[in-house]
């Protein structure tokens, strides 16, 4: 990722500012045998690549030819060969792009038109032409393929793998009645077929978010240090505040809106069931008292809204079992079907449009 490369070439420039001759003589050499690989990487060598501009800089080479160990940068004979390097590296590149097969049909293109990339390409490419796609926001219900919940917990089942960067939880209608003090985000990256599966199965689960809430807090914001990649997640709706004196919430009949004192939720005046849920009717005879719906997900209590900055994921965990493998299997299979089928369809775009362009001289 661009800030983890950025973040250790920093590390390589202040080792560098305070290193000794023969120390720099070290950092150097690793340096300069990665040079070479640099054509491969593509963008992703970018960060490299002012790293070593910033040390091929005229007033860093001029003190570092004085010989004085400073924050210089590279001395003359060094700085030469890096040089060295990149013109014979842009050389290389100009003469493969020169002499690309598709090379005419792409300058005949863009006489005609706007074009940013090489769509036209059927061989594989090299994954360093993927551009990083930056993280975007999006509610958790537009990546959500199944969600099950408990008394205190939602879980949801993505619909594909997604490196997770951070989020803001908006939390309205708080009752002061019963206010959540702190939640837990838990991350699971192996796909299932059900998110009943991982329901009460807490040795599956890696906590990587504790978010403290304050009474009446409207909103949340979180990020993580190191992004956290997930095929589902485990939203725990942990601790709650101790409410105010006064504060607690008489029981309601949803029917009649009258307050119920029997213990059994039952109101006298229509006959229905006070613990029963306001917007599925359920009720949760293990849990009367439950924050969430164990079947809809409603909080009467609170109503929380989750936006996510995500991007996707190819990050897979090991497979461990056979029925694992055999659903992998088959969804290589499915995706090296999708893959011929888009293979034969940019061979005959491609052949449609050659046939219109006009011959090269």
């Amino acid at each position: 990722r661009a800030c983890i490369r950025a973040e250790a070439c920093a590390v390589v420039a202040g080792l560098w500012a305070h290193a000794t001759r023969e120390q720099r003589c070290s950092i150097y050499a690793s340096l300069r045998a990665v040079l070479p690989a640099l054509p491969q990487q593509g963008a992703a060598s970018h960060e490299l690549i002012v790293l070593l501009g910033n040390l091929l800089l005229p007033a860093a080479a001029s003190a570092a030819a004085s010989g004085a160990v400073t924050d210089a940068g590279l001395p003359p004979h060094m700085a030469s060969h890096v040089m060295d390097s990149f013109v014979a590296a842009l050389r290389a590149q100009h003469q493969l792009l020169s002499a690309h097969p598709n090379a005419g049909t792409y300058a005949a293109l863009g006489s005609l038109v706007d074009v940013d990339g090489h769509y036209l390409e059927t061989a594989p490419a090299h994954a360093s032409a993927r551009p990083e796609a930056a993280p975007t926001q999006v509610k958790l219900e537009s990546l959500q393929a199944e969600t099950k919940f408990t008394e205190n917990c939602q879980i949801v089942r993505l619909s594909a793998s997604h490196t997770l960067h951070g989020g803001v939880l908006r939390i309205a209608d708080v009752r002061r009645s019963m206010m959540v003090a702190s939640i837990r985000l838990y991350a699971h990256n192996k796909p299932v077929a059900d998110a009943g599966e991982l329901k009460g199965r807490w040795d599956l689960w890696r906590r990587v978010k504790t978010l403290p809430v304050a009474a009446g807090q409207a909103e949340v914001r979180f990020d993580f240090s190191v992004p956290v990649v997930a095929t589902n997640l485990l939203i725990e709706y942990a601790t709650f505040h101790e409410p105010a004196v006064g504060a607690s919430e008489k029981l309601q009949c949803p029917r009649c809106s009258r307050s119920v004192a029997d213990r059994h939720g039952i109101c006298r005046h229509c006959g229905d069931n006070a613990y029963q849920c306001r917007h599925c009717r359920n009720i949760n005879y293990e849990h009367l008292d439950a924050f969430l719906c164990n079947e809809c997900g409603f909080c009467k209590h609170s109503r929380f809204e989750w936006l996510l900055q995500v991007r996707p994921s190819y990050v897979v965990e090991r497979i461990t079992t056979e029925a694992e493998k055999k659903r992998l299997v088959a969804m290589v299979e499915a995706e090296l079907e999708s893959a011929d089928r888009r293979h034969g369809a940019l061979a005959s775009h491609r052949r449609a449009i050659e046939a219109r362009l006009p011959a090269p001289e």
